[in-house]
């Protein structure tokens, strides 16, 4: 379970570059050994380690049919590592953050393990 988790402000603008039929769809998973709690002014991980993977992604409900945006993916370490975070964001080198997590605690891996991460960003709404 993630100790913080936020679609940050540039996650907003993709969000709202989506509904305007323009930008890229976020499905790249990243992970890093950052801790710090996430903020909405963040724009990358704290420590990325490892290439981003592709993702593969999927509308499913919550509460209300569809939406709930999803993505799945797994990375690998070359290295020992120890993993703090991860991102989901919209290209496999630069690009925007969209998501990013803090986990509750760190994992710690060897060259050649992985991690599957998946991302569940529920779309909800409220009456003003």
């Amino acid at each position: 379970m993630p100790a913080s988790t936020a679609v940050v402000n540039t996650g907003r603008a993709i969000i709202t570059n989506r509904l305007k039929g323009s930008g890229t769809e976020p499905l790249y998973v990243a992970m890093g050994t950052g801790t710090t709690a996430v903020a909405l002014t963040d724009t990358a991980l704290g420590g990325e380690v490892e290439s981003r993977t592709t993702g593969t992604s999927s509308r499913t409900t919550t509460s209300t049919t569809n939406d709930t945006y999803q993505v799945t993916g797994t990375v690998t370490a070359t290295t020992s590592r120890t993993i703090g975070e991860a991102a989901l964001l919209d290209a496999a080198t630069s690009g925007n953050l969209f998501v990013r997590g803090v986990l509750a605690s760190t994992i710690s891996l060897a060259s050649g393990d992985s991690i599957a991460f998946t991302f569940t960003v529920q779309v909800t709404s409220s009456v003003i």
